[in-house]
């Protein structure tokens, strides 16, 4: 299984690429990478998570590029290609925790993309209108909640056994939600986000759990909205708490 999944995820950073941006840019975007960085970078990938998030994952977090996976059903995700956003990556990252060590920062930028998941639940934001680009959004509890019950996938979930392999192909080995089951265990998902949300939920005689049309294309969209709401949430979000 495990030799499966590794492709899977090269042609999934291929397709967000494309999707996210130039795929000329994005494969190219950091393929230059000293050796010094890409040292620290498998490194830092191969030791356990900090426990504690500090001022420098903050700066970075803050400036994170979410983007959308395509696998499946689709699902929020940082942004493979350029995960602080266009430029380039090292030189952004080295600007966000102001210095000039190009590995602590590649080191920085790795350990806040792995604290991603936690930083959801460690922080907190006030529902309203942020805003978001040259657009605004409006968030809602219900985002809030639904951002706090996505099931995020394991680096070797991710194929991550080798991250060099995505390294040497242009992209940062980043973190994603599961576009398959992106709220835990359905395939189902929008019964499951019912479910979060405390929405009526029907059992049939089979023991299937369902939801009326309406609701599910009114949880369909809101599941869609999810990337916005966490690009928000990033930007903007308070910590309640800085320990895992």
């Amino acid at each position: 299984m495990r030799r499966l999944i590794q492709p899977m995820r090269r042609q999934l950073l291929r397709l967000a690429g494309a999707l996210l941006c130039s795929p000329v840019l994005a494969r190219a975007a950091d393929n230059g990478l000293p050796r010094a960085v890409r040292q620290r970078i498998l490194a830092t990938l191969g030791s356990p998570l900090p426990k504690v998030l500090n001022v420098h994952h903050l700066a970075l977090i803050r400036r994170f590029s979410i983007g959308w996976s395509p696998v499946e059903s689709g699902a929020p995700m940082l942004n493979p290609a350029y995960p602080l956003g266009k430029g380039d990556t090292l030189e952004l990252a080295m600007q966000a925790i102001a210095s000039q060590d190009a590995a602590l920062a590649a080191q920085r930028l790795m350990e806040a993309a792995q604290l991603l998941p936690h930083f959801v639940q460690m922080a907190n934001l006030k529902p309203g209108s942020y805003a978001n680009g040259k657009a605004s959004f409006t968030l809602t509890t219900r985002h809030l909640q639904l951002l706090r019950q996505q099931s995020w996938l394991s680096l070797e979930m991710l194929g991550m056994d080798a991250p060099g392999d995505y390294l040497a192909e242009g992209y940062w080995p980043t973190p994603s939600v599961d576009g398959k089951r992106p709220y835990g265990n359905f395939t189902n998902y929008p019964v499951e986000m019912a479910q979060t949300l405390g929405l009526p939920v029907h059992r049939q005689a089979d023991g299937s759990l369902v939801i009326r049309p309406a609701l599910e294309a009114e949880l369909e969209a809101l599941h869609g909205q999810t990337m916005a709401a966490l690009q928000v949430f990033v930007r903007q979000a308070g910590l309640r708490r800085n320990t895992v």
